[in-house]
């Protein structure tokens, strides 16, 4: 992973999707099977909303022209959740789809 500018954003998006998650999982049925509780957790406000802030932030960084790096927001909120924040990354690829459009200019919407 690069450690610079998308690593420190990284790590707030893993500390701010654990808070929405422990938010969401208080009103969630504990006694549902674990596939259906991650995907109800997938499928929060709270959840999502994190997803697109740091969807969004990523994509900002690689604006930034004094930036070297590229990071693909994708590969971002997802992928990089992937060994280290398992239980994370398996909650949202549980998300039934990606909360982000695509304007008419090529920008995330």
């Amino acid at each position: 992973m690069i450690m610079n500018d998308y690593e420190i954003l990284f790590q707030k998006y893993v500390k701010e999707l654990k808070e929405a998650i422990e938010e969401e999982k208080e009103f969630l049925d504990p006694n549902l099977d674990k596939e259906r509780y991650e995907y109800e957790l997938s499928i929060s406000g709270r959840v999502i909303a994190v997803f697109r802030k740091y969807w969004f932030e990523c994509d900002k960084l690689n604006d930034n022209e004094e930036n070297e790096y590229y990071v693909n927001p994708k590969d971002f909120c997802v992928d990089w959740l992937s060994g280290e924040h398992e239980e994370l990354f398996r909650i949202i690829e549980k998300m039934p789809y990606y909360p982000i459009g695509i304007d008419e200019h090529g920008n995330y919407v």
